[in-house]
């Protein structure tokens, strides 16, 4: 896995360069009306993965890999001549590689798990909030949008941190969960 959400891998007889960042993420959940996370869950366990879907993933990370988009067509329409399973494998590392980042460095502890906002159908992921993020950073759109989920999220967690430079990390989840277990066990001496 990649910081860019870039992963090289074959694909017939040839080895391409796949990547999903936030702008092929957003056009994907608009062609296929599911979300990211949803897709990937998908492929993992096998149930509800569509071929339409791994098709689109594999066409949308080919061009966001830098294949032009005819190329990328072509090889789309080469799909129905290999084995499915070749191409659910290789569908569920493109996104495993947009989602999760690079495996040595991962990403900061969200410093607040609670959203007030509903979650969306099938997967999806709220565009929205990285729209305002940006804003607020003064990042110009285009430049967000070519950035993987790994790089926004480093480079929010920088701004923020540039903010307010004397504020805490957040607990880990490790110390969360020791926190918890402390302060549920039984007191010394309670009945």
């Amino acid at each position: 896995m990649s910081r860019d959400g870039s992963i090289d891998l074959e694909l017939g007889a040839n080895t391409y360069r796949f990547r999903l960042a936030i702008g092929e993420l957003e056009k994907l959940q608009e062609e296929t009306g599911i979300g990211a996370p949803e897709h990937l869950h998908r492929l993992y366990v096998g149930e509800n993965a569509s071929w339409r879907h791994v098709r689109a993933i594999l066409l949308v990370g080919l061009i966001g890999g830098g294949l032009g988009v005819s190329e990328a067509h072509a090889v789309a329409r080469g799909l129905d001549d290999m084995p499915a399973v070749r191409a659910i494998a290789v569908a569920a590392l493109v996104m495993a590689a947009a989602l999760e980042g690079a495996e040595d460095e991962p990403l900061p502890h969200r410093a607040s798990k609670k959203d007030d906002s509903e979650p969306l159908p099938d997967g999806k992921m709220a565009f929205k909030a990285f729209y305002e993020a940006a804003a607020v950073m003064q990042l110009p759109h285009d430049d967000m949008r070519k950035m993987s989920l790994w790089q926004f999220h480093v480079y929010v967690a920088g701004y923020n941190r540039g903010q307010n430079p004397d504020k805490p990390d957040p607990l880990s989840d490790q110390e969360e969960d020791a926190l918890w277990n402390w302060l549920n066990e039984p007191m010394a001496g309670a009945a």
